[in-house]
């Protein structure tokens, strides 16, 4: 039971950090600086095709029960449900979104 727990608690804490980084994050690093640090965790993303603290926490809970079904990414869903072609589309609409926001904003 305790690696469930640990699975939720690391969620509470991840949820809120994320939100405060994209709405503060912009509120007091405007910038160059909070752009490229935005586009490096959206890129991680992409390359792991989904979050890597939302895989740990579906780890951390099929420790607990070997049945769970870990559902951590909608991409790697579309990625294993549509072929590797609908993966790498998935890819440059994420990049070539975050480049245009890039060059638009800054």
């Amino acid at each position: 039971m305790i690696w469930w727990h640990i699975a939720n608690v690391v969620d509470l804490i991840h949820f809120p950090i994320v939100i405060a980084l994209v709405v503060l994050g912009a509120v007091y690093f405007s910038g160059p600086v909070f752009v490229f640090l935005l586009t490096l965790m959206v890129t991680l993303q992409v390359a792991t095709l989904g979050c890597p603290v939302m895989w740990l926490t579906g780890q951390l809970r099929k420790v607990h029960d070997p049945d769970y079904e870990v559902k951590w990414s909608f991409t790697a869903w579309l990625y294993q449900t549509y072929g590797r072609w609908f993966g790498v589309a998935v890819f440059l609409f994420f990049a070539g979104l975050t480049l245009l926001l890039r060059f638009l904003l800054f």
